[in-house]
């Protein structure tokens, strides 16, 4: 088994994350690839945290490849496997324990004018913000579902949501938390304007769009955390449910809410 090993040097831990995956990988009988043979490789190591992990999907969810997260940051929900149990992790995917869980992506692009030529394609695994500028005034957000208009956000931003994503900066935004295989995606609404404003689930098959209505200020569009464009009224970013999937290695005994009992606070006896 060959295994492409991705590993954010920026962390404190990075060293020795490196060289206990390395190590383990030997071990094993794995054959550790350089980053640059990731194509050839049948499984991609991410060693960092969930930023590692988003960076590392942006720039090679294309090749198919299932990624496994070993978490040498914080608490980590896509970079879920402790640094302590990355030998045992290996040894599951080495011999064929591991289920590959398909994790649901937004495919969205930008258009100047509303009426614009489409810019880039952009793949958010986690969302797609649109965030007000420097002004300190609340924008005006155009909401347009399947073409059907829904109402106008005065906010300071609106978030789509993957499944995936819902735990992140939606959550913050008083968004739900989705199970990743549900098909769904969310619309949540930051520092709305009105006590009505609530977050909207939508079906995964929705075409939405988003419009910026009214600004002081040019609006940010980011996606996953990276700021990719600058909106100004009558600018637009339309999103659906990509083709493409994240494939994600998922270990014999995961529990996929021990990252939120552990984030959330989550407390009480289980009963039998």
């Amino acid at each position: 088994m060959d295994v492409c090993l991705l590993c954010n040097e920026t962390l404190p831990k990075a060293r020795e994350a490196e060289a206990r995956v390395r190590a383990a990988a030997r071990t094993l009988g794995m054959r550790v690839l350089p980053a640059a043979s990731a194509r050839r490789a049948d499984l991609l190591v991410v060693v960092g945290g969930d930023g590692s992990m988003l960076r590392a999907v942006r720039e090679r969810a294309q090749l198919g490849v299932p990624f496994l997260g070993v978490n040498a940051g914080s608490l980590g929900y896509l970079a879920a496997t402790p640094l302590g149990g990355v030998e045992e992790a290996l040894r599951a995917a080495r011999d064929g324990e591991c289920a590959v869980e398909e994790r649901a992506m937004l495919r969205a692009q930008v258009r100047r004018g509303g009426n614009g030529r489409a810019g880039p394609a952009y793949l958010a695994l986690n969302d797609l913000v649109a965030m007000r500028g420097g002004s300190g005034r609340v924008a005006a957000f155009d909401l347009v579902v399947d073409g059907a208009e829904v109402t106008t956000f005065l906010s300071d931003g609106l978030i789509l949501a993957t499944p995936t994503g819902s735990t992140a900066y939606s959550l913050s935004a008083g968004g739900p938390i989705l199970s990743p295989a549900t098909p769904a995606f969310v619309v949540s609404v930051v520092c709305p304007h009105t006590l009505t404003s609530r977050p909207l689930v939508l079906p995964a098959e929705s075409v939405v769009t988003v419009r910026l209505a009214r600004a002081e200020a040019p609006a940010g569009f980011s996606v996953d955390g990276v700021l990719r464009a600058r909106l100004r009224p009558g600018d637009t970013f339309t999103a659906t449910t990509a083709a493409l999937k994240v494939r994600l290695l998922v270990l014999p005994d995961a529990d996929p809410f021990a990252p939120l009992r552990t984030k959330l606070g989550w407390r009480g006896t289980v009963l039998p």
